[in-house]
């Protein structure tokens, strides 16, 4: 294994897979605060069926490097230490991230999800296809609770249901790969653009680029348990969305949305249901009961999307990044064992 401390530099690569003398995946972590809060995701990491084909991407700051384990990262193709002065948002860290690796196609792994461990396998097969974006399965990590499912459900309801391989609208954010020169494509616009992934996917299939669902890749999400913030990460999830939808918006489409956006909350229901399907649906083991919480979020996120149509909350990044860069602290108390212990998915 290679351990080295990387500055941002990139290196151009072709976007065919490399041979196994090279990383075929670049997996990009985001360290915000301590290396304990990574245990459960880089083991599950750690135990994936190409783990020494897998190049490891660390994006920390300084104040945290010493307290990286280097034998937990032990065992990969490489590792390299990303140092960065601060880590304001996911964007900001995946993209410092994306600069320093070297394998074709990258991915960001989350600190609050539980990869199978044929998952980069599985991503990296399905980027043999002609696209630029993998969508993987994904599943509730911590599903013991309403507020969790409605999370789970409003913001991952497509990748959650997808069974067959093929083209598909968009992806989860923060949980789809990309082939790392498409990334690069896109030079400094690259984190405005992932600062809202489904209008950077909306962007991809702009441009031509196909977007795949890998059904067989699949994770395990640890969402957002406690109901009130399960309620803000739904109204500034839509702030965000809504204010980088509207960068090139005109006047006339900005109103037009604005009038319309009663319409929505009802019809991304009528889609999650049919999405879902009747045997979901009806399945007493399923998530029934977050389908009546579900609208609540879906009024809330409609309602910051005008929000954002119009700048009308500052700072809009530093609040959602809240929920995204510190997962720890938005789940119940009796759930946050899931993020620092070594589990099995």
């Amino acid at each position: 294994m290679n351990l080295v401390a990387a500055t941002n530099e990139s290196e151009q690569q072709s976007a065919e897979l490399g041979p196994v003398s090279q990383p075929v995946l670049s997996a990009i972590m985001v360290m915000p605060r301590s290396f304990h809060l990574l245990t459960a995701s880089l083991f599950c990491l750690g135990r994936q069926s190409i783990k020494d084909q897998i190049e490891l991407v660390i994006v920390h700051t300084a104040a945290y490097h010493s307290g990286i384990d280097a034998a937990a990262c032990d065992g990969f193709h490489s590792v390299k230490l990303i140092s960065i002065d601060r880590v304001p948002t996911v964007a900001a860290g995946f993209v410092a991230g994306v600069a320093a690796a070297s394998a074709p196609v990258v991915g960001l792994v989350e600190d609050h999800v539980f990869l199978h461990p044929k998952w980069a396998e599985r991503v990296v097969e399905a980027h043999r296809q002609g696209c630029a974006a993998v969508v993987p399965k994904m599943t509730n990590g911590n599903p013991a609770t309403v507020a969790s499912w409605a999370n789970f459900l409003t913001c991952f309801c497509e990748p959650f249901a997808v069974r067959t391989d093929g083209p598909i609208e968009s992806g989860p954010g923060h949980n789809t790969s990309y082939k790392r020169a498409v990334l690069h494509s896109y030079g400094d616009d690259l984190q405005s653009l992932y600062q809202s992934e489904r209008n950077f996917h909306y962007r991809l299939r702009q441009d031509g680029h196909a977007i795949v669902a890998a059904p067989r890749a699949e994770l395990a999400h640890v969402n957002i348990s406690i109901p009130r913030k399960v309620l803000a990460h739904a109204f500034f999830g839509g702030v965000l969305f809504g204010q980088y939808r509207s960068v090139n918006m005109s006047l006339v489409e900005r109103l037009l949305r604005t009038f319309g956006v009663p319409l929505v909350p009802p019809l991304r229901c009528w889609r999650i249901a049919r999405t879902l399907g009747f045997r979901q649906l009806v399945n007493p083991d399923g998530p029934r009961a977050a389908l009546l919480v579900a609208p609540i979020l879906l009024i809330a996120h409609a309602t910051g999307e005008v929000a954002g149509y119009w700048r009308l909350v500052p700072h809009v990044e530093a609040h959602y990044e809240h929920y995204e860069l510190h997962r720890v602290e938005c789940i119940r108390q009796e759930e946050r064992s899931l993020l620092t212990e070594r589990r099995s998915t």
